[in-house]
């Protein structure tokens, strides 16, 4: 049995294609135009809070198939993606080794925390202090007088 030929032309076909390709471009150069606007909200938020904002999505997921949610392939159930990871110019262990350099008597960590923020690094971090213990722990470099509590460098 044969079946019918097509009554859509390859010209006819090639107009619909370059149609939708317009279509998409059309659609690209908008998300990019939105990403842009969305990019310099989200910068005059931080200025306003001071850390990193995240906003988060309330009600009912309408419209999704199930299993469909933002877990990617691979990834555990549970899991979500959480978002771009904040670039920052100096690592973590170099700012707290930059502050700890300026401060004579040294800092705790209530007091290293803000100004870790206040020197500009980012994070999406929901336990940020407990990121600064970490890297103070376990650097080799930093020290804790047990009487005052204060954090400082190791003097050579």
């Amino acid at each position: 049995m044969s079946r019918p030929e097509s009554e859509i032309s390859v010209a006819d076909l090639e107009r619909i294609l370059d149609a939708r390709k317009s279509q998409a471009q059309n659609l690209v150069k908008r998300r990019d135009a939105l990403h842009k606007e969305l990019a310099e909200i989200q910068e005059q938020l931080q200025g306003i809070v001071g850390t990193e904002v995240t906003i988060k999505k309330s009600g009912a997921k309408r419209g999704r198939p199930p299993g469909s949610g933002k877990r990617g392939p691979g990834r555990p159930r549970g899991s979500k993606n959480r978002g771009a990871r904040p670039k920052n110019e100096l690592s973590l262990r170099d700012v707290i080794s930059e502050l700890l350099s300026k401060s004579k008597k040294g800092l705790t960590l209530e007091e290293l925390t803000p100004k870790v923020v206040e020197a500009g690094y980012k994070s999406n971090s929901s336990n940020f202090s407990n990121m600064i213990y970490q890297n103070i722990y376990n650097s080799e470099g930093i020290v804790k007088d047990p009487e005052t509590g204060c954090y400082s460098l190791v003097q050579e």
